[in-house]
């Protein structure tokens, strides 16, 4: 591999065609997921969803754009060819769905036991997306 493919920590990985393609899935995931769930969110607020079995379509639409987004995850660690690059970002995918497994388990017991208050399911993407920030910092810094 020449120098000026090789991807050292220092260098990252935000120059690579494969991450450049990841971003670009990956935001249009988000999109998708962003244009179906606002919408879908003031519907239910303003007393507008449909009935059954629409509301079943409706409100399950923006798990589209979550599938979206694990599959342009999934398709870039096959398509990194950064051997290096690809072991990182697999430490931080599964940092990441680590930190959330033990939080929403931590929060299932305190809220079953101690009467936390309940929180929706469909806030466990959201907190992926923060432990996936967190953890792939912490990978990279770990790297350096």
């Amino acid at each position: 591999m020449s120098a000026s493919t090789s991807s050292t920590p220092a260098s990252g990985v935000t120059g690579q065609p494969a991450w450049r393609r990841y971003i670009g899935r990956y935001m249009i995931g988000m999109g998708i997921w962003g244009a179906l769930f606002f919408p879908m969110i003031w519907a239910a607020y303003s007393h507008r969803l449909p009935g059954a079995p629409w509301i079943y379509i409706v409100t399950a639409a923006p798990a589209f754009g979550v599938a979206i987004v694990v599959w342009s995850m999934l398709r870039y660690l096959g398509e990194e060819t950064d051997e290096y690059q690809r072991l990182l970002n697999t430490r931080a995918f599964v940092v990441a769905t680590g930190m959330v497994l033990v939080l929403t388990t931590g929060w299932g017991l305190m809220q079953w036991f101690a009467g936390l208050p309940k929180v929706s399911l469909f806030n466990v993407f959201l907190m992926f997306l923060a432990c996936q920030g967190v953890a792939t910092g912490w990978v990279r810094w770990r790297a350096r």
